[in-house]
C-alpha cells in the first residue's frame, strides 16, 4: 500500500514539473516581445534603487516611493531627450547656412557637389590614374546603396517610433513594478531556488556589480568620446561643433558602429570640403579616442566594479553583442559574470565532497 502511494506521489511530482516546465516556456512565449523593456527596466532598478531607499526615509508607502522613483526616471530620460532634439535642431540651421553659402548663385546641387568632389578626386586621379568619371560613377554607385540604406532605415524609424514609445512606457511600468515589490520577488525566487542563502544573496550581488559596471562604463565610454570629440572637432575646424559632439554621445553605446560613424562622417565632410590635413587628423585623432575608450576605459570601469579580467570582459562585450543585439552591451558581462561565480560554487562543493571524513 506504501509502494502505491510513493509510486502515486512520483507521478504525480512529474506531472505537475511537466506541466510547470510547459507553462514557464508559453510564460517565455508571452515576454519574449517585452524582453528588451523588461531587462531594461531590471537595469533601471538596480541603478535607481539607492535612490529608491532614500525616498523612503521619508515617504511611507513602498508603491508612493516607487511613483516617485519612476517619475524621477521618466523627467531624468525625457530632458535630455529635448535637450538633444533642440541642439541638432540648432545646429542643422547653423550646418544648412553653411550649405547655401557654397551655392550663392543658386547653382544645380549636382553642380555644387561635383564642384565639392572635383579636388579629392583630381587628387585621387593624380595618384592613381583612375579617370575622373571611373572615380565619380565608383562613388555615385556607393552613394545610391548608402541613400537607399539611410531611406530604409527612416522608414523603419518612422514605423518603429510607435513602438519605441511603448517600449518605454511598459519598461517604466516594470520598474515601478520592480522598485516596489522588488524585495518580495527576490524572496520568492529564493525559495524556488535550491540554494542556501548565503549563496543565493551572493549570485545577486555578482548579478547586481555586473549591472552596475556597465551602466557605468557605457557612461565613462560616452562621456570620453564626447569630451574627446569635442576638442578635436574643435581643433579639425568642424561647423557646428556641438552637433557633431551630441551625435557622438549618442553613438557612442551603439554596437558595432559608435562613434566611429560620426568621426568618419567628420572625415568625409573635411576630405569633401578640401581639407586634406584636417581630414587626416581627425582620423588619426578619431581612432586612437576609440581604441583608448573601447581598450582602456571599457575594461578598466567593468573589470574593476565587477571583479573581471579585462580580457574576459572584451569577449564577453564583444560575443553578447553578436548574441543579443545593443542590449548584449549588459546582457554579455552579467552573463559571464554569472558562470565565474557559479563555476566558484561547484569548486568548492568538490571540495567539500573530496575531503576525507
Amino acid at each position: 500500500m506504501v509502494k502505491g502511494s510513493d509510486r502515486q506521489r512520483k507521478l504525480s511530482f512529474a506531472f505537475i514539473v511537466i506541466l510547470t516546465a510547459v507553462a514557464v516556456y508559453l510564460s517565455f512565449l508571452i515576454a519574449r516581445p517585452f524582453l528588451g523593456s523588461i531587462i531594461a527596466a531590471a537595469l533601471l532598478a538596480v541603478m535607481t534603487y539607492p535612490l529608491f531607499t532614500l525616498l523612503r526615509r521619508w515617504v511611507r508607502r513602498r508603491s508612493a516611493a516607487a511613483l516617485l522613483t519612476t517619475m524621477t526616471v521618466f523627467v531624468v530620460l525625457l530632458l535630455p531627450a529635448i535637450f538633444v532634439v533642440n541642439t541638432i535642431a540648432d545646429e542643422m540651421q547653423v550646418l544648412y547656412g553653411w550649405i547655401n553659402q557654397q551655392n550663392p548663385e543658386g547653382e544645380r546641387w549636382d553642380a555644387v557637389l561635383r564642384r565639392l568632389t572635383d579636388p579629392p578626386v583630381r587628387w585621387i586621379e593624380q595618384k592613381t590614374g583612375i579617370s575622373r568619371e571611373q572615380v565619380r560613377s565608383a562613388a555615385s554607385a556607393q552613394l545610391q546603396g548608402v541613400s537607399a540604406s539611410l531611406l530604409d532605415w527612416a522608414k523603419s524609424f518612422a514605423v518603429n517610433i510607435t513602438g519605441t514609445v511603448v517600449d518605454t512606457v511598459i519598461m517604466l511600468v516594470t520598474l515601478f513594478f520592480f522598485l516596489r515589490d522588488g524585495p518580495a520577488i527576490l524572496a520568492r525566487a529564493g525559495s524556488i531556488v535550491p540554494l542556501d542563502r548565503e549563496r543565493y544573496n551572493h549570485l545577486l550581488r555578482t548579478i547586481s556589480d555586473s549591472m552596475r559596471a556597465n551602466f557605468y562604463a557605457v557612461i565613462a565610454v560616452a562621456a570620453v568620446q564626447s569630451v574627446l570629440g569635442f576638442i578635436g572637432y574643435w581643433i579639425a575646424g568642424l561647423p557646428s561643433v556641438v552637433l557633431w559632439t551630441v551625435m557622438t554621445a549618442l553613438f557612442s553605446p551603439v554596437p558595432m558602429v559608435g562613434a566611429g560613424a560620426v568621426w568618419g562622417a567628420g572625415v568625409i565632410y573635411l576630405a569633401l570640403s578640401g581639407y586634406w590635413g584636417r581630414a587626416i587628423f581627425l582620423l588619426a585623432y578619431g581612432a586612437g579616442i576609440i581604441s583608448l575608450s573601447d581598450n582602456f576605459v571599457r575594461p578598466l570601469v567593468i573589470s574593476g566594479r565587477a571583479k573581471m579580467n579585462a580580457l574576459l570582459v572584451f569577449f564577453s562585450i564583444l560575443g553578447g553583442v553578436q548574441a543579443f543585439g545593443v542590449i548584449g552591451l549588459f546582457v554579455g558581462p552579467i552573463v559571464v559574470s554569472l558562470a565565474i561565480a557559479l563555476l566558484q560554487m561547484v569548486t568548492e562543493e568538490r571540495q567539500q565532497w573530496e575531503r576525507p571524513r
